[in-house]
């Protein structure tokens, strides 16, 4: 049996990601350690209740304020003094490793110990980690893109870009392999590091079909349009303005959405003080069990997509929220970002509208109160992840590559 280390300087609950890639893998028949550390407070609740349920080991690395405070205060001054070294030494010296993640040295003590076929980082902070544990053990290391991390800052801040350079310049060129979550970050990182010369894969943030739920069409006798919209954190600067303004434009009562997520002060002021009259059509549901959004968003007739086209990172990712509306069977209203205006030509997986278009929005909405156009596309949509969008299918494409090695 193949033993396989995930990393990641994030908590599971956190990145659903990683969770579907430990699953695929140890049910594929290899053994698969989770090493984690705590990022957020929030998740720890939610985490409880997600590794009780999975397969695979864990190991949460580097402390938290509720357990081993001492390490973990300690990694992050280790951290901060990092930044400080860095402006007189540059990003040499393991400094950089040591800023992008807090408990560089703990996981990379935690890998060496753990004797493995493979070490796969997830998230910049455990590039350097998965590739110095393969090299310690003459094993293989991988990486997954989910992001594109060049594009993720603006173009000012020259420090923190020049460090994710010099991270990803340090050590992509050591990998067996890279994954990305769209096909335009593998264009970008293939333009990054031409020379590469591993096993390269896109592998879309689609979701498994034991969590598809029964689809749920919309009723001739129900005259509402209930619109979804889920994140982590429910903020501004997110596309959410256009939508409440374009629900504003509308002014119809039979319109609501549901936000599911952390709504921070700034979102509730935002709406406090904008949305007016709709406001009371205006729902949240608070965090929802990624493993249970599906089924959470199929009671929606259309998920919302809308995504900004800034920073660079924006315009060429697919985010989760569209392979979770496909797997429930939720139309979908997409921003046309490059990405996403490119996916929805090639699946047709709903309506389009010209980022932070408010009009161009409200006009797709109401399109959608059409039952039989409403009903088509949800049908499509559920079709498309049953058979083809699916986890199952997206994952061959990691497995092929980790079977040959």
């Amino acid at each position: 049996m193949k033993k396989i280390v995930l990393i990641t300087t994030g908590q599971p609950a956190t990145n659903p990601r990683i969770v579907k890639e430990a699953d695929a893998l140890q049910n594929a028949g290899y053994e698969v350690i989770v090493l984690y550390c705590f990022f957020i407070s929030w998740a720890l609740d939610k985490e409880k209740v997600l590794l009780k349920q999975v397969s695979w080991k864990y190991q949460m690395v580097g402390g938290s304020p509720g357990d081993k405070k001492k390490c973990y205060f300690f990694t992050r001054l280790r951290s901060k003094l990092a930044g400080i070294l860095t402006a007189f030494c540059g990003p040499g010296f393991l400094l950089a490793e040591r800023i992008q993640a807090r408990a560089y040295d703990e996981l990379l003590n935690e890998a060496k110990k753990i004797k493995a076929d493979w070490y796969i980082g997830h998230n910049l902070g455990a590039l350097a980690v998965a590739v110095n544990a393969a090299v310690f053990h003459g094993a293989k290391a991988g990486f997954d893109f989910e992001d594109h991390y060049r594009g993720e800052n603006d173009p000012s801040e020259i420090k923190t870009l020049k460090r994710i350079a010099f991270l990803e310049n340090k050590y992509v060129s050591s990998l067996s392999y890279f994954s990305a979550a769209s096909e335009m970050i593998i264009a970008a990182t293939k333009k990054n590091h031409p020379t590469f010369k591993g096993d390269i894969v896109t592998l879309l943030n689609c979701f498994p079909l034991q969590q598809q739920p029964a689809l749920k069409e919309k009723g001739a006798n129900d005259h509402t349009l209930n619109l979804f919209w889920f994140s982590q954190t429910i903020g501004t600067n997110r596309g959410l303005e256009t939508l409440i303004n374009a629900l504003k434009i509308l002014k119809d009562p039979s319109i609501h959405v549901t936000l599911a997520g952390r709504c921070n002060d700034d979102m509730e002021r935002y709406i406090k003080t904008n949305a007016g009259e709709i406001q009371p059509n205006i729902h949240f549901a608070g965090i929802v069990q990624p493993e249970t959004l599906p089924e959470f968003a199929s009671h929606f007739d259309v998920g919302m997509a809308i995504e900004l086209d800034k920073p660079v990172n924006r315009d060429m990712c697919l985010t989760n929220k569209i392979f979770t509306y496909l797997l429930a069977g939720n139309a979908v209203i997409l921003s046309e970002t490059s990405m996403q205006l490119s996916f929805n030509r090639e699946y047709h997986i709903g309506e389009s509208f010209a980022v932070n278009d408010e009009h161009a929005l409200a006009e797709k909405i109401k399109g959608y109160h059409h039952h039989q156009k409403l009903n088509e596309q949800k049908q499509h949509n559920y079709e498309l992840a049953r058979t083809r969008l699916n986890w199952e299918n997206e994952s061959r494409g990691l497995l092929t590559i980790l079977d040959k090695r």
